[in-house]
């Protein structure tokens, strides 16, 4: 009640400071004050109104915040005085040394992140690993298509996928390669991951960019769907989110019909099931890695008639796994996908029992027809946003998405690279920060630029988009966004606070010793 008095005063103090208006003559008393006090106390106001600005820190966490903000000023100020040292200001492509090297994210590194709200199973994965393991399995086979993409398969007699060369043996073709085979791995790398030196010249348009994009997809969907693959791959996905301190993941998939060394199929389910075993055993291990549930997510472009039969198949497979295939989504380029008003009458056939968490507004155009994607998904009353970078031009729809305290799963690093925002302090998220619209940090595709975890888009950020000022009180926010945010029942969601305690505690303590 206080805090809201206050900003009250604050915002009649401001109005006061800048009008006349006879309205107000009863609280000349208020800013009688030196011009000063009134500059500082509005600067207040707006502080307490950002990310995380309400929420007081122990004396340990206020002890970790000034070690936390002399890090973040010293690189601010020499990003400030060296435009080419300001990581926070670049292309990823260009700034990742740099971040690798800043004390920031040294510190972000150890951060507990809660859960991971928004990331693809099939480019969760850094593509380094995926080489280095995956394609040096026995039985990998490479064709090109007319295109010039690659696909790749474990099949023995795999389809020729539109296809206009033969099939050759991956580890055969390394060992012949002319340039060496670290030059060949860097080329398949290549295949997998979207870096480019030049980002600016290679993807000129965002078209250019998703197209490779998409067809990284292609090139690996039959590698994921084969059990061995698959089985090593989700245990590295695992992996590396628990490396950087994630505890809990909600993921995007498709289930797909599988394949083994002998070439038996198995029923699209199974792709859940071989998940959910690695996730069990990974447990066994891990205790405190609390777990998958799964969002099944086709892409966006689908005919009417084949939206409704994967729909209709999400709704068989979420009622044999509701807790484990907890809701829907549509995902691919907004830009050039169909909207969700076109399947408004499918997706109105939801069971009660599963929730959506729609793509809407990754687009930078205004006015519709793709941004209103944001007003369907409200309309259709979706759990959480994905993206949601439209939204600040629409004031109905963000004030609706704040009083219905729906969350935007904002991914930093995906919006800059698939060509929305070049510089992130121009991104959406500075807007959702000073308004305190619920968000969360994720990290959507992070293997397909080599990125693990969550700490590269938590340093964008807290160096980009947040204020100068915002230190741990807007990172514990964040963090613990992402536990309220998530689609844990009401007992899982307080194991996962007393445990995100534990470990913020740990952390803090951490952080105090090596001073």
């Amino acid at each position: 009640m206080f805090r809201n008095l206050l900003i009250i005063n604050l915002i009649i103090l401001f109005l006061a400071i800048c009008s006349d208006a006879a309205f107000l003559p009863d609280i000349k008393g208020i800013f009688n004050e030196p011009y000063e006090a009134k500059r500082d106390a509005i600067i207040v106001g707006e502080q307490l109104l950002t990310t995380g600005g309400h929420l007081l820190l122990n004396s340990r966490e206020q002890q970790v915040n000034d070690i936390f903000l002399r890090l973040k000023s010293e690189e601010l100020s020499n990003g400030f005085n060296n435009a080419e040292q300001n990581a926070g200001a670049m292309h990823f492509f260009k700034a990742k040394p740099l971040i690798e090297a800043s004390p920031v994210f040294q510190f972000l590194q150890q951060m507990p992140k809660g859960a991971l709200l928004h990331v693809h199973t099939s480019a969760s994965v850094s593509s380094k690993w995926v080489v280095k393991n995956l394609f040096y399995m026995p039985g990998l086979l490479r064709c090109v298509r007319a295109d010039g993409v690659s696909v790749l398969s474990f099949r023995h007699m795999p389809d020729k996928h539109n296809c206009v060369t033969e099939y050759v043996e991956v580890n055969k073709e390394r060992q012949q390669f002319s340039a060496g085979p670290e030059e060949y791995d860097r080329a398949m790398e290549a295949l997998i991951n979207l870096y480019t030196p030049q980002p600016e010249v290679d993807y000129s348009t965002i078209n250019q960019v998703w197209t490779k994009f998409q067809n990284m997809f292609s090139t690996m969907s039959d590698v994921l769907v084969y059990i061995p693959a698959v089985r090593s791959y989700y245990r590295q996905m695992l992996q590396e989110m628990y490396d950087d301190n994630i505890m809990y993941s909600e993921v995007r998939m498709n289930l797909y019909e599988l394949y083994d060394q002998n070439g038996t199929t198995f029923a699209p389910e199974q792709s859940l099931n071989v998940l959910m075993q690695i996730v069990a055993e990974f447990q066994q291990v891990h205790p405190d890695f609390l777990g998958i549930k799964v969002i099944i997510s086709p892409n966006r472009n689908a005919a009417p008639e084949a939206m409704q039969q994967r729909f209709n198949t999400f709704k068989i497979n979420h009622s044999k796994y509701p807790k484990e295939l907890i809701g829907f989504d549509l995902v691919g380029q907004e830009d050039t996908g169909k909207p969700l008003h076109e399947y408004v009458n499918i997706l109105k056939q939801k069971p009660e029992t599963a929730k959506f968490f729609f793509h809407a507004g990754e687009t930078n155009w205004f006015g519709g027809p793709i941004d209103y994607n944001i007003l369907d998904a409200l309309l259709l009353n979706t759990t959480r946003i994905g993206h949601g970078y439209a939204l600040m031009k629409h004031p109905l729809l963000w004030n609706t998405v704040k009083a219905r305290d729906i969350a935007l799963e904002v991914n930093p690093l995906s919006n800059q690279i698939l060509h929305l925002v070049w510089d992130l302090r121009n991104h959406p998220g500075t807007f959702f920060m000073a308004e305190n619209i619920p968000i969360v940090i994720c990290n959507d595709d992070p293997g397909f630029w080599n990125a693990k975890g969550l700490s590269y888009d938590f340093y964008y950020a807290i160096m980009s988009m947040a204020p100068n000022y915002a230190g741990l009180k807007t990172l514990k926010q964040l963090v613990w966004n992402s536990v309220k945010y998530s689609s844990f029942d009401e007992a899982e969601r307080q194991r996962a606070y007393q445990l995100l305690q534990k470990k913020w505690d740990e952390f803090i303590e951490n952080v105090l010793s090596h001073q």
